[in-house]
């Protein structure tokens, strides 16, 4: 059985951080893994803004629950789900991202923990490691699994190039063009055909 591992925002989601940015009505909270190649620094600017802007959890999660699925992603994970195991590989946090696990029929999520203080206040963020999403791809092919992976962005290069085979789909042209080598698509439907195709 090959396993598919995606990334969510961007990928298969819209980025939750621009909903906050949107309700909150702070710009700066728009910047993503596209703007910020290292995911700690993204976390700590954020986390910043949202401290001097008293910003609580329960408002990020209503950020979340607004958030409707990239048009076409699920049925095209339906479709994944027939042929491979699906495993969602994403450096949001399970705290913010449950809305949308629901959207998505729950695939298996691996990623980040807030630290939440009883008033809702959010102190800081764990990682589980800097490079959690090549961890996983390498275990999963440590246990005999062929993995495919696909992302949108600068933080999913590390999954990308260890993977049997990586794809981005709805990357910017700035990103998948400084990574020639990996194919792009702009399209479920393409990516899907190239699954198909490894898996054959």
């Amino acid at each position: 059985m090959d396993i598919v591992c995606f990334d969510m925002e961007g990928t298969l989601t819209p980025e939750i951080w621009e909903q906050v940015a949107f309700d909150s009505g702070i710009d700066e909270l728009n910047k993503t893994t596209r703007d910020f190649p290292s995911y700690s620094d993204l976390m700590d600017f954020r986390l910043g803004i949202i401290k001097s802007n008293n910003l609580k959890i329960s408002d990020i999660v209503s950020a979340t629950n607004k958030l409707e699925l990239l048009d076409g992603s699920l049925d095209f994970l339906n479709e994944v789900r027939k042929d491979f195991q699906v495993v969602i590989l994403s450096d949001t946090f399970y705290e913010i991202a449950y809305p949308l696990m629901e959207k998505l029929g729950y695939p298996l999520l691996l990623c980040h923990t807030l630290d939440i203080d009883d008033d809702g206040n959010i102190l800081g963020y764990k990682l589980r490691d800097k490079a959690a999403k090549r961890q996983a791809i390498l275990a999963f092919k440590s246990m005999g699994y062929r993995c495919l992976a696909a992302g949108d962005s600068y933080n999913d290069l590390q999954m990308l190039e260890v993977a049997d085979q990586g794809f981005f789909i709805n990357a910017p042209e700035n990103i998948s063009s400084s990574v020639p080598e990996i194919p792009s698509f702009h399209n479920y439907a393409d990516l899907l055909a190239a699954f198909k195709n490894f898996h054959e």
